[in-house]
């Protein structure tokens, strides 16, 4: 729907002609002392006063209007939310979302590794791991810690899943691996198997309640507090739940649907039960008017006097529909009214079989990117121009209509200087009419051309004699037109355009809050950090680097922190969002070159594996801290490259990048030893990937 027509100063006829003469009364009123309606210089100042209030009246059009021209997409150049809000996870509530989205889960939870894994023996300026002299026991003087970045991943099954138990642990890992953090790592994901418990109780009910129906509810209502289980929402959902769309799209964007980050706060593993937090419970239960008796029951089946049991570590608590109890008391949970028992044996087999029969209570939902686009635009045709002369009264002879045959020679020659001289004003209209109409391209990353001002000739209908008045043919004089539009004082290698395109690139960064060697950080073209051939000046390998950047935005911004996934062989597309990003905004568009390509080392990926015992030499020479793994990267930069000139900005680039909870070490190495490092650190990823794929299971997997 169009917005309802703004009234502006500009759309404003009268007001519009009260200001041109009062400016003419200031600027020529010595010579000019006739300013009313008859004035041929009022009846000019009338037409272009109401071809302003037109061309001010399409600016008011509504931006995807504007934006359709052609039938471009509207919004090529604008991120839906589903584009450009998700992240990958960044906290530990980010990757639970993104485990509990894999088929099979339930729940999930995750904790650092935070116990003593590794020993170090400092000797002699070398540093080496300490070897383990029995159980438990280390060298002397060695110093035991834990690396940071290590997490732990416990999983609950759901109920009723055709998942295999073995394979869960995969299918997780293998998501977690797409969207690991730099520095970050996963040792294990196991699957809590369930902890029976076994309890006994006696409700009252309302008398008008089905005792069926109710005993299922309260089955579920005990089953969601021993266990709660994590809802997927659709996108109308969350609206309806107050949540701006920003807070929707927070985080990773998931196949199933979203989920809320308070709710999944708050589902915690139970490591505890409460006899009081059980009795809240069932009397929340619809139909349940009071708890006449509730407790634990012991191995035996007897009433147990423990009022907090304690769940085991890698368990999660159930309840047990078939303890095993006493014959006096075959009921796990009593129904009464008025002290009647409601619930026999048989009725309760029935209620425990429509209680397992119960489908998942999350609703899963796949997100359609449409839902959240905008309407698209209407192609308003805004460049069309009408001259002026069309609206002039006929007495003037330059319209349509033209002079009667019977005109002298001097009053046709009068009519053409007339045409002459407003065509000055016609190209000025038509080119602010043009300007309008290419605004997409102004603030677009997809149009490689380096024009920033437009134009058009004013169109002749046939009827006015244009052609006339033009010294060329209409395809030169459109040639001309924009090289003179652009800036007619230029040098034809000057190109200033090039300079004002990358403004606009700039003010596109701006809105990611991107900078993006800013004119008073980069250096001259000689000692430049971009790579430039002699045909292509510094302003236009710039813009192209920028649109390139801006192209890519959604999964640079997605991908900031993210790490490559080391289960896959690494290649352009599996890298880290840090080096993606660092690849656009050094200009590096071809990364097979040996002469421009660096690499970036995570710590982490360095800790030992089976074979390592004795590890010294290379990986821990002249380590710079007491733990050289944790929260650590290394950036290796070829030393030898020309791209790579000023130093002293590729380094203060990568530390504006990195995230701030990582240390950055930046390494400048030759060509003979970038070449030696490069091998190496190919075998090194090479066996560290088929180290961790046997680990968990995935060496047979393709």
């Amino acid at each position: 729907m169009a917005s309802e027509f703004i009234h502006t100063p500009a759309t404003d006829f009268a007001l519009l002609r009260q200001e041109g003469i009062a400016l003419l009364q200031r600027l020529a009123s010595d010579t000019w002392t006739d300013h009313n309606t008859h004035d041929p210089g009022i009846t000019i100042l009338e037409q272009l006063c109401y071809a302003l209030t037109d061309l001010s009246y399409r600016t008011e059009y509504e931006l995807p209007d504007l934006l359709s021209h052609d039938g471009e997409e509207a919004y090529a150049s604008l991120y839906s939310p589903a584009q450009i809000l998700p992240t990958r996870p960044v906290t530990l509530l980010d990757l639970r979302k993104q485990i509990i989205d894999v088929e099979g889960v339930r729940n999930a939870w995750i904790e650092l590794v935070d116990e003593a894994s590794l020993s170090f023996v400092a000797s002699a300026g070398e540093i080496s791991l300490a070897v383990k002299e029995g159980a438990g026991q280390t060298r002397l003087n060695a110093t035991e810690f834990g690396i940071k970045g290590l997490l732990r991943v416990w999983i609950e099954r759901s109920d009723g899943t055709t998942v295999g138990r073995s394979e869960i642990p995969r299918k997780v890992m293998q998501r977690l691996h797409q969207c690991r953090g730099l520095g970050q790592d996963f040792t294990a994901v196991q699957i809590c198997d369930p902890q029976a418990v076994d309890l006994r109780a006696v409700l009252e009910i309302d008398g008008g309640e089905d005792p069926i129906a109710l005993l299922v509810r309260v089955y579920q209502s005990i089953k969601n507090y021993m266990s709660p289980s994590v809802a997927f929402h659709t996108l109308d959902e969350m609206l309806q739940r107050g949540q701006r769309m920003d807070e929707i799209f927070d985080g990773p964007l998931l196949d199933h649907g979203f989920i809320d980050a308070d709710e999944l706060a708050q589902v915690e593993r139970r490591t505890t039960l409460r006899i009081s937090d059980l009795i809240q419970v069932l009397m929340s239960v619809p139909g349940v008017v009071a708890v006449k008796y509730l407790r634990f029951l012991d191995t035996q089946g007897k009433p147990s006097q423990e009022w907090v049991p304690k769940i085991d570590a890698n368990k999660t608590p159930r309840l047990n529909l078939q303890p095993q109890i006493d014959h006096q008391n075959p009921i796990v949970i009593q129904l009464e009214k008025n002290a009647v028992p409601l619930v026999l044996k048989d009725m309760q087999k029935q209620a425990i079989d429509l209680f397992k029969g119960l489908a998942p209570s999350s609703v899963q939902t796949t997100f359609n990117e449409h839902q959240v686009r905008p309407q698209p635009g209407r192609d308003r045709n805004v460049s069309n121009y009408t001259s002026i002369q069309h609206q002039f009264p006929a007495a003037y002879g330059i319209g349509a209509t033209g002079l009667p045959q019977s005109a002298s020679v001097e009053r046709q020659a009068m009519a053409k200087q007339l045409k002459a001289y407003l065509m000055f004003f016609d190209q000025l209209l038509a080119n602010q009419y043009a300007q309008l109409a290419n605004v997409g391209k102004l603030f677009s990353f997809h149009d490689e051309s380096t024009d920033s001002y437009f134009s058009q000739p004013v169109q002749d209908d046939a009827t006015l004699g244009l052609g006339e008045i033009r010294i060329v043919d209409l395809e030169t004089h459109r040639k001309r037109l924009g090289e003179l539009t652009e800036d007619p004082l230029s040098e034809p290698d000057d190109k200033p355009d090039a300079h004002r395109r990358n403004r606009f690139l700039d003010h596109l960064l701006a809105r990611f809050g991107e900078p993006f060697y800013d004119n008073d950080r980069l250096p001259a073209p000689s000692d430049s950090t971009l790579s430039v051939t002699p045909d292509e000046p510094v302003s236009a390998k710039r813009a192209s680097d920028k649109r390139a950047f801006l192209r890519d935005y959604p999964r640079i911004g997605r991908d900031r922190g993210g790490a490559f996934n080391y289960l896959e062989p690494a290649d352009d597309d599996n890298i880290s969002g840090l080096e993606r990003t660092l690849r656009h905004k050094l200009g590096i568009n071809d990364a097979n070159d040996a002469k421009k390509r660096f690499y970036l080392v995570e710590h982490i990926l360095l800790r030992p594996i089976p074979g390592d015992e004795q590890q010294t030499g290379p990986l821990l020479r002249g380590a710079q801290a007491s733990d050289p793994y944790s929260l650590q990267i290394t950036l290796v930069f070829p030393i030898c490259s020309q791209h790579y000139n000023n130093h002293t900005l590729v380094e203060q680039m990568v530390r504006e990048e990195t995230p701030a909870h990582l240390t950055v070490y930046i390494v400048w190495k030759d060509e003979s030893a970038m070449s030696d490092f490069a091998t190496a650190h190919g075998a090194l990823l090479q066996r560290w990937r088929e180290h961790r794929r046997k680990e968990l299971g995935l060496e047979s997997l393709v």
